[in-house]
């Protein structure tokens, strides 16, 4: 059981990693949704979760952070979609 919950975690995380790129290289919640075959409502819920996670309140700051910050990539590993 806890083997199967870490790798749910695992995924969870590299599809957040993968939304968040694509959204700060401009792709709308559409777009991100089609290339990596989710729901547009999975794609707003990765984006709302990220901006509160971060203390953003834009995808324009989203973009910023992720192309200024050398700490993004840390910071994306450290969102988890599971609320504990």
């Amino acid at each position: 059981m806890f083997r199967r919950n870490l790798l749910i975690q695992i995924f969870l995380k590299i599809h957040k990693r993968h939304v968040i790129n694509l959204a700060a290289d401009g792709l709308s919640n559409k777009e991100i949704a089609q290339r990596l075959h989710l729901s547009t409502y999975k794609v707003k819920s990765h984006i709302r979760s990220t901006l509160e996670k971060l203390a953003l309140h834009t995808r324009v700051q989203i973009a910023k952070y992720a192309h200024n910050s050398s700490d993004y990539n840390h910071a994306v590993d450290s969102i988890s979609f599971i609320e504990e």
